[in-house]
């Protein structure tokens, strides 16, 4: 299978808060992956069913505002019950923020 990704994928990890937009439902989780254009993330009690807008926010660890990204729900999948893997592309982000969470991570 080829590898659509535009850009690579970095492992991390975040706490990250999110605001689903059609609903205001707030929730919680940790981003477990990270690249320029989406991220992967692990949320529990939360279905974020594709399609779904979220405006998210994310701290690293260096002491300045958090990292501030918009983006769409791609696909989620039932890791176990009441935890969720969750693929979300990103429209809005944040790439000075981006590239301080991972100059952090090396």
């Amino acid at each position: 299978m080829k590898e659509r990704r535009v850009f690579e994928r970095f492992s991390v990890e975040f706490p990250v808060k999110f605001l689903e937009l059609n609903t205001n439902r707030e929730g919680t989780g940790k981003i477990i992956n990270i690249s320029a254009s989406g991220a992967g993330m692990i949320v529990t009690k939360e279905c974020l069913s594709p399609s779904m807008l979220l405006e998210m926010q994310f701290c690293i660890s260096d002491d300045k505002d958090p990292i501030h990204a918009s983006g769409k729900v791609i696909w989620s999948n039932m890791i176990e019950p009441y935890v969720y893997m969750v693929g979300v592309q990103f429209d809005k982000v944040d790439f000075m923020g981006i590239a301080r969470a991972l100059r952090l991570r090396n």
